[in-house]
């Protein structure tokens, strides 16, 4: 089953039809109400009453040659679809039906791309649908959808029909609409918490030391723009405003209902929110999830009646939100004042440590657009607001606390939509045994594998802080002004200590000293300042500058202050425009300061330039570390968007026929899979282009490395192009490195990639705590197994897929970091190469769970290793892991 949102914000659940009496009442239902022209579109034929028998097969589908889907809400069905297997045997019959209601809110599109994705894990390649010529609205799903259809008229056939022909292969195209549709009703199904009109306290009271209490006084206190109800059945009133008895007695529809009731009253207060028609619901109480088997009862029952009818749900066990833009100053939450207003985003999985981080973004100066707490996270997600706030224009900034990952995949891809447009910065908690125990204790939560969690943040260009202070620190550089345009830092001081501690901690945040740092020692300091930093502005070979000051008393602090301002503005320069008036116009580096010792010097301030902030750190290290954060970012941000690459030689079609062709030549197939015979190996690796030689090793001439592929004619054509093809006539020569790489199915993130220097071994599929060896899969008579190596002690280099060309670049680059400069660029492309490969398939085959390649060795001309294996294992037994959890399989 999994949670669907519809263009308006409808909220629904998707699943397989079931061999029931509900659903076969519920479908005829859906049918009896429908226009005649509907059923026409459908059928073919009019029809008053839909036959029984079509019914039965509609919900006696076996999911593999048949699936039937089906959207409900509450006690309706939405719409059905559905295919059924035909001729040739890759291909299958695909129908759709929806309710006259919900025409145009994207249910069709969503049926479809759902029925996509489990006929291709079943093997089927594509999809034909028979259409009555004068069904515009269904040639409209076909061609939204994004698939390439192919419309097709045969004369013999009906005249009023078309056979329409859908190849089920993603693209970046389908990628792309699937993505923008869900951004886009996912935002819708979340105005109710962020722009309520209408807000209903269920649990209000009198009591000032009250939670309800004090809750109903922040939404008044904060100049909420809306109408706030308290719901209390013992008080006429709450804090002077006419209390009411029960949601259902509310004057008006409500849009939010914030609960602060305890745990076991939850329930009678959802069954009222349904029967009022609230569009969401925000639940502050504890005692569900987070404490044991009964809370957890308890959260899935007030789950399970809000999606029903289609409501969405904030907490439990979360401390609220609140929208600081004029026209709503909605505070929802237990922080005691509205923040200042701003263009950052906050969502935390910790509610207490949310609102600290609130109060922390204030005293710091940071304006705050919307803040969520999002406690046990059962409904909206981590994703959910990233979606809502992709396209917020109040928010430029998003600023992320997580401890667990619902489906990380989706959190990766949606962060890298974001984040060349507005900066993303996470702080990960959880990162140990340890810290997961304690975030167990409070929610459910999933450990995941640290290094992976490294390269899921560094491939999407988020901004990842060790500690909230460097989050923080890093944010109010990105608010202060521009990014760097490089990595060249310079630096001017007073203080040969203060420079050096600077200059040391340079190349460990990836950041280089452009020239050698301005000591004006402790004479005429002011002046020293005002002349000497004019020159580092305007330098070109400039990216950055970072001011230290050691003050010597605060009149002096004050000057200094005062010399740096009017240092910026001389260079900004002002400029008049035709009215008169003078507009400032800005410098295009950023500048950061350390005032070591500075009185109250504890959190980050500021120098106000116009146009300009600057913000001061109370040590030179925490102002070293904010600006390499920011460096990195913005290096990502000018790199272009990556693409998945066609890859001459590779025939991912081929190796899955290979796969499925082992699993079902075995007798039973265990779950967790088989090794493949050296043979079988040899053949799946060489249909992705990537070859075994007679003596087991594995070989990818130079013709496929990404460098010849752009040098030829531009088409990837040639015979130079096929598996196998080259690589005997070359001298093989010795390797100029080596590597371990591999491919594992992560029981959290899915398909990895990992790659390590040899010396400290990676072992695919062990992404948990140091020790913890997977269970060993059955082999084959004859099939070869991975040796036997120890796991590693230091983290490798790991990614998820599917890897752009430019992540396949960056990650060789990354891996060869430790080889000479002349060794690595000899080796990247050949590299790159090989982790595309890898990447399409285990992005493209899902029955291929583990590739381990021991020893890689690398040459200019070659990629080979020993000792290549390769296990496989049915698709549809990777949908019941717990390695892709159900978070949020969101609808369009």
């Amino acid at each position: 089953m999994a949670r669907v949102i519809l263009r308006d914000g409808t909220v629904a659940d998707l699943r397989p039809a079931r061999n029931d009496h509900r659903d076969r009442s519920m479908l005829r239902e859906l049918f009896r109400n429908a226009s005649a022209e509907s059923r026409y579109f459908r059928f073919f034929t009019s029809v008053g009453e839909v036959d029984a028998k079509w019914i039965e097969q509609m919900v006696t589908a076996d999911g593999v040659s048949a699936l039937s889907l089906v959207c409900v809400a509450g006690d309706h069905i939405l719409g059905i679809g559905n295919y059924v297997r035909s001729e040739p045997a890759d291909t299958a019959e695909v129908a759709f039906f929806v309710d006259d209601r919900y025409h145009g809110k994207g249910l069709g599109t969503l049926l479809l791309e759902h029925l996509a994705q489990a006929a291709w894990r079943n093997g089927l390649k594509r999809f034909e649908a028979f259409v009555l010529r004068d069904n515009h609205k269904m040639m409209q799903v076909f061609h939204d959808s994004g698939f390439e259809a192919e419309e097709r008229w045969d004369p013999k056939n009906d005249p009023r029909e078309l056979r329409v022909v859908l190849p089920l292969g993603e693209t970046e195209r389908t990628r792309a609409l699937q993505a923008t549709r869900e951004k886009l009703a996912t935002a819708a199904s979340l105005q109710p918490f962020f722009r309520p009109q209408s807000v209903a306290v269920v649990g209000a009271s009198r009591d000032p030391d009250r939670l309800g209490h004090a809750l109903f006084r922040h939404i008044l206190d904060g100049g909420f723009q809306g109408t706030v109800y308290p719901v209390n059945p013992s008080a006429r009133s709450v804090a002077a405003v006419r209390s009411y008895p029960s949601l259902k007695e509310v004057p008006e529809p409500v849009d939010l209902a914030v609960v602060v009731v305890p745990a076991a009253q939850v329930l009678a207060v959802v069954d009222e929110a349904v029967e009022a028609g609230v569009r969401g619901v925000l639940v502050t109480s504890a005692g569900f999830s987070e404490t044991g088997a009964v809370g957890l009862e308890l959260e899935r029952q007030a789950l399970h009646r809000l999606r029903d009818a289609g409501i969405r749900l904030i907490g439990p066990n979360c401390l609220g939100l609140l929208n600081t833009h004029p026209e709503v100053r909605f505070n929802a939450s237990f922080a005691p004042t509205l923040p200042r207003r701003g263009r950052v985003a906050i969502a935390s999985h910790s509610g207490a440590l949310g609102i600290a981080i609130l109060e922390y973004a204030s005293r710091i100066g940071v304006g705050v657009s919307s803040f969520a707490s999002l406690g046990n996270k059962p409904d909206v997600s981590g994703n959910d607001l990233l979606q809502y706030w992709a396209d917020d224009p109040d928010t430029e900034m998003i600023i992320l606390y997580l401890e667990s990952f619902g489906n990380p995949r989706k959190f990766s891809r949606i962060c890298r939509e974001i984040t060349p447009h507005k900066p993303i910065l996470a702080v990960k908690g959880a990162r140990t045994a340890a810290g997961l125990a304690v975030s167990e204790k409070r929610t459910v939560a999933v450990a995941a594998s640290d290094v992976v969690v490294e390269g899921l943040f560094r491939q999407a260009g988020i901004i990842r802080a060790d500690t909230l202070e460097d989050l923080f620190d890093a944010a109010a550089l990105l608010a202060a002004g521009p990014l760097p345009e490089g990595r060249r830092v310079a630096v001017v001081t007073n203080t040969a200590g203060g420079a050096v501690i600077t200059v040391d901690a340079l190349p460990g945040q990836e950041l280089e000293l452009a020239r050698p740092p301005i000591d004006l020692g402790f004479e005429a300091l002011a002046e020293g300042y005002r002349a000497a930093l004019p020159e580092l502005l305007r330098d070109p070979d400039v990216d950055a500058v970072i001011v230290l000051f050691i003050p010597v008393g605060t009149q002096e602090e004050e000057a200094v202050a005062q010399a740096i301002v009017d240092a910026v503005q001389e260079v900004a320069g002002r400029s008049d425009l035709a009215a008169g008036r003078e507009r400032f116009q800005g410098i295009r580096k950023p500048i950061v300061a350390n005032f070591l010792m500075s009185p109250g010097g504890g959190p980050v301030r500021y120098l106000e330039a116009e146009g300009q902030r600057i913000p001061v750190y109370p040590f030179p290290e925490r102002a070293v570390r904010a600006l390499g954060a920011v460096a990195r970012y913005a290096e990502f941000r000018r790199r272009p968007r990556g693409r998945v690459p066609d890859l001459p030689g590779a025939d991912s079609g081929q190796a899955r026929a290979l796969a499925r062709e082992v699993l079902a030549g075995a007798a039973s197939p265990p779950e967790e899979g088989l090794w493949l015979e050296p043979e079988q190996t040899a053949a799946l690796l060489g249909a992705m282009g990537i070859r075994l030689s007679p003596d087991g090793e594995l070989s990818v001439p130079a013709s496929h490395t990404a460098a010849a592929v752009f040098e030829r004619d531009g088409n990837g054509s040639g015979e130079a192009g096929q598996p196998g093809a080259g690589a005997s006539e070359e001298p093989r020569k010795a390797p100029l490195a080596r590597l371990a790489l591999g491919v594992a199915y992560d029981r959290l993130f899915g398909p990895v990639i990992g790659a390590q220097p040899l010396g400290v071994a990676w072992q695919p599929g062990a992404s948990g705590e140091p020790g913890e060896t997977p269970a060993a899969p059955a082999r084959g008579a004859g099939a070869t197994a991975p040796p036997e190596r120890p796991l590693i002690h230091r983290a490798p280099l790991v990614r998820i897929t599917p890897l752009t060309d430019l992540d396949a670049h960056e990650m060789a680059r990354a891996a060869l970091s430790g080889f000479t400069p002349a060794v690595a660029r000899a080796c990247a492309e050949g590299l790159a190469d090989l982790l595309l490969r890898l990447s399409r398939l285990a992005e493209e085959v899902p029955e291929v769970v583990e590739v381990d390649l021991p020893e890689v060795d690398l040459t200019e001309a070659h990629c080979s290793a020993r000792g290549a294996s390769v296990r496989v294992a049915p698709a549809t037994s990777l949908l019941s892991r717990p390695a892709r959890p159900a978070d949020a399989s969101h609808g369009h």
